[in-house]
């Protein structure tokens, strides 16, 4: 399959699917726009997030682009799994912002993991192993931290199912060391795990913990929420960014949030206004600026 992938990229370096390629660039860019619009509700995001008052909003996009900052230094660490990776630091932060407007693409946002192919690294396998493993810290942060949440917040299921949850979430770390060590063609990349895991768990908690001050800031304004009951509610409902049966998680997020605080005596307009506002700031603003860019970036060779 790779070799494949490979095959198609050298062919992608013709002069006269160079320039097709930019039409179709553009068209698609154009096309996920709208992708983005039509699949939310602009009128009534916008709605909320003028609900919120100036300085609380200036706050949250701050902490947005914070979170950014954050994701771009996971995706480094992600490439520098592989030794032979020489980093670029401009094509490490334009190939994270194209993948953003990707994520609308499918459900999952499995889509962004074409910005593989506007890498410069030795082989498309290495470019998968980082986005796979940049991908699996994020979820390992969401379910380890929405385990322990469970572990309070849901006393009807069993206490050792609820304990598994949280030592199965903890160490996905571990078991994907052991899954890369199983593998000849993987364990090459081991020592550099070794190294850049740590750093990744790290960066992922504190995405977390942002994204938790964010929910607090913005949930206040709607009603009146401690900081403890802000984790144990939007730990529970960020479980939704991990189920691929949305277009970034849009309806089952708010779903979860509408379920969750319900018991913290938010109405399910209340809850809905949470989540689409920060939506607003976290997924929708970027993903235009990643269009822009999407549009500009060239693949490596062109």
């Amino acid at each position: 399959m790779f070799e494949r992938f490979q095959t198609l990229n050298e062919r992608l370096k013709n002069p006269a699917i160079k320039r097709f390629s930019y039409v179709l660039r553009l068209l698609f860019s154009l096309a996920l726009l709208y992708v983005i619009f039509r699949r939310i509700d602009l009128g009534a995001a916008l709605k909320q997030v003028l609900l919120l008052p100036l300085p609380t909003a200036i706050i949250v996009m701050l902490l947005s682009c914070l979170r950014h900052c954050i994701q771009i230094n996971n995706w480094r660490c992600a490439l520098h799994l592989n030794p032979a990776y020489e980093y670029n630091p401009k094509e490490v932060v334009s190939s994270y912002l194209l993948a953003l407007p990707l994520r609308f693409v499918l459900p999952g946002g499995h889509a962004s993991f074409a910005k593989v192919f506007y890498l410069k690294n030795s082989s498309i396998l290495a470019s998968l192993i980082s986005t796979s493993t940049e991908r699996l810290f994020m979820t390992w942060s969401t379910w380890t931290f929405a385990a322990v949440a469970a572990y309070f917040t849901l006393p009807g299921i069993n206490a050792s199912l609820r304990l598994g949850m949280i030592v199965f979430s903890a160490f996905m770390p571990f078991w994907a060391a052991l899954i890369m060590h199983s593998r000849d063609k993987w364990r090459g990349y081991l020592p550099a795990y070794g190294v850049q895991a740590p750093r990744m768990m790290l960066l992922q908690i504190a995405n977390t913990l942002v994204m938790y001050l964010q929910y607090y800031l913005i949930l206040n304004v709607l009603s009146s929420i401690s900081a403890v009951d802000t984790w144990l509610s939007m730990a529970l409902t960020n479980v939704s960014n991990s189920i691929p049966i949305t277009v970034s998680g849009l309806g089952l997020r708010e779903g979860f949030a509408i379920h969750f605080l319900d018991s913290y005596g938010f109405t399910s307009e209340q809850a809905v206004a949470a989540t689409l506002s920060l939506f607003f700031f976290q997924d929708v603003i970027p993903a235009i600026f990643g269009a822009v860019v999407l549009f500009r970036a060239k693949r490596p060779g062109e």
